[in-house]
């Protein structure tokens, strides 16, 4: 009995350092006249009085709460503003933030602003960027959209990316960069075979209509969908047809 009271005891310990970490009403309370006016400036001197423990809780804080809901010019203006300060820091904090305003219609990866952060990202940070975001996207217009915005070329660019997204959009698009590929047999296969290991329902579909459209006999499995060669093209061409024979409607 004690040892399990004593696991609990540590949790509560844990959770209430997690929650402190993340929350401070005092660091609140200095940051909120300043997202209240949109004074980036001040923020920015803020943070700077701030230790590095403080930063951190002001990221959450920004993140989590006080950017979350504001107006969109003042979530761009603060989240280019703190970008420009320390990437490392606010970069992947602001990106999840825009993601749920994203959801909510409030933000938006093709809004001007993000571009302009965008042509600021080195190699490492739009990988980051791109995987965080990419799976959110609705449809294979909005990932192409996104794809350009990040600087990200059609063909083997995108699908390093693709190919690591089990979302639908994502999965169409991966398909078609495929074509960019097809003279290189042993990639397309390594890709079909990624696939099949990922081991979901439409991952593994999608397997089967490349193995299909790339004529890949070497690849073996079990597969549920019924494709001839001639079907590949529509696949390839709508999307509306994509998705009903990923979901085996046809």
């Amino acid at each position: 009995m004690n040892y399990f009271i004593s696991l609990h005891s540590l949790f509560a310990i844990k959770t209430a350092m997690i929650i402190d970490r993340h929350y401070n009403k005092t660091i609140e309370d200095k940051l909120l006249p300043c997202v209240r006016t949109g004074d980036a400036e001040e923020l920015i001197r803020l943070l700077d009085s701030f230790s590095r423990s403080g930063q951190r809780t002001a990221g959450y804080i920004l993140g989590e709460r006080l950017l979350s809901d504001c107006p969109a010019p003042i979530y761009w203006k603060m989240t280019e503003a703190l970008v420009r300060y320390d990437s490392r820091a606010y970069l992947i904090t602001l990106m999840k933030t825009l993601l749920v305003r994203w959801e909510q219609g409030t933000a938006s990866p093709l809004d001007k602003p993000f571009a302009r952060l965008a042509a600021s990202f080195n190699e490492v940070e739009r990988q980051k960027v791109a995987l965080l975001l990419l799976p959110a996207t609705k449809d294979p217009q909005q990932a192409e959209g996104l794809f350009r915005v990040l600087g990200i070329a059609e063909g083997r660019e995108q699908m390093v990316y693709l190919v690591r997204i089990d979302t639908l959009p994502c999965l169409f698009l991966l398909l078609r960069s495929l074509r960019y590929i097809e003279h290189d047999r042993s990639e397309v296969l390594r890709v079909a075979s990624t696939l099949m290991k990922r081991g979901t329902g439409q991952s593994f579909n999608l397997a089967s209509i490349i193995k299909v459209a790339f004529g890949l006999d070497e690849l073996k499995g079990t597969f549920s969908l019924r494709l001839q060669p001639y079907q590949v093209a529509r696949l390839e061409q709508s999307y509306e047809a994509f998705l009903k024979k990923m979901k085996n409607e046809e």
